[in-house]
């Protein structure tokens, strides 16, 4: 009887893992899509990271940022020791530069954390800042984006 209980235990144990992901587990679709125009680079002092970027290109995403003579980008940026003045922190940080092809963005605004757009981030925390970067189109269609830092060089993401 005892080893009858234990059988019927560890089929129904075994049986529990083997359900569908739905509901709370299941994957958001946009954010497994965003995966694939998403880079990620950091500045590194030592080994002691100093700015952490992650970019997703919106254009082939999003309908609303579908445009040929602009490029969007959702942007998460993390700078150790960024100023406590929310006018010069992240992106407005007059240490760093973030480029397109050698050309400064022509729009950015800020977002807040709860912001829907920042939700299909592949990678979030609490210590960045959320930013919709946009460019002219460059008219070479190989896009690389720069974070530049006075201090600390720079690193490029390839789109």
């Amino acid at each position: 009887m005892k080893n009858l209980s234990l059988l019927m235990a560890g089929i129904i144990l075994f049986l529990s893992g083997c359900v569908t992901k739905s509901g709370f587990f299941s994957p958001d679709i946009l954010e497994q899509q965003a995966l694939s125009y998403t880079k990620k680079a950091q500045l590194y002092n030592s080994l002691e990271i100093k700015a952490a970027i992650v970019a997703v290109k919106l254009n082939p995403l999003l309908k609303e940022y579908d445009k040929k003579e602009s490029v969007t980008f959702l942007v998460s940026l993390f700078i150790d020791n960024d100023s406590s003045d929310p006018k010069k922190q992240g992106l407005f940080n007059k240490e760093y530069r973030l480029l397109l092809n050698e050309e400064p963005p022509q729009k950015i605004v800020t977002l807040k954390q709860n912001d829907d757009l920042v939700k299909m981030l592949p990678i979030k925390n609490m210590w960045s800042h959320y930013y919709l970067v946009t460019y002219k189109t460059p008219a070479s269609k190989k896009m690389r984006l720069k974070l530049e830092s006075k201090r600390y060089g720079s690193k490029t993401m390839e789109f």
